[in-house]
């Protein structure tokens, strides 16, 4: 042999070769690529899932947005409504108001005028009853003074013409 090269050492080195190849492929290999590809498996279905809770997510988010705008313009349609009501309901409080201050008024004046003419009348009374009196008086107490009064009255008639 030259070089010392044994062909058999070479084939049972080559039929080791194989074996362990054999072996090794068949009891690592083999589960290794079985858990990469469940491992894969999983990540995917994983992916996939929260893909899908991320859409019906975004889904939800979207009614409820919707539904939140809805709400807001019910809310503010239902504001206008009160405020329009509102706003009447002032109205006719203040015509309510204006024609009861209009009524005491009325009252107030027709009091006043009644006050007033009775006042009058009172007034009157009394003055008469003082003319009266005082007359009574004057010609009572002197029949002079009387004629006194009438020739002033004369002469102040006179000094008017």
């Amino acid at each position: 042999m030259p070089l010392n090269i044994d062909i058999q050492q070479i084939l049972l080195h080559m039929l080791n070769f194989v074996i362990l190849f054999a072996v090794l492929y068949f009891l690592l290999y083999k589960p290794v690529k079985k858990f990469m590809d469940d491992r894969e498996e999983k990540y995917r279905k994983s992916a996939e899932e929260a893909e899908a809770k991320l859409k019906k997510a975004d889904e939800a988010m979207a009614g409820l947005d919707a539904s939140i705008a809805e709400k807001d313009k019910a809310a503010s349609q239902k504001r206008a409504e009160m405020l329009s009501d509102t706003q009447e309901q002032c109205g006719k409080k203040l015509e309510a108001a204006t024609a009861e201050a209009a009524r005491i008024l009325d009252e107030a004046k027709a009091q006043a005028d009644m006050i007033r003419k009775q006042a009058v009348e009172q007034s009157s009374e009394d003055i008469s009853k003082l003319v009266i009196m005082s007359v009574n008086k004057a010609v009572l107490s002197s029949g002079e003074a009387y004629d006194q009064f009438l020739d002033e009255v004369e002469k102040d008639a006179a000094d008017e013409y």
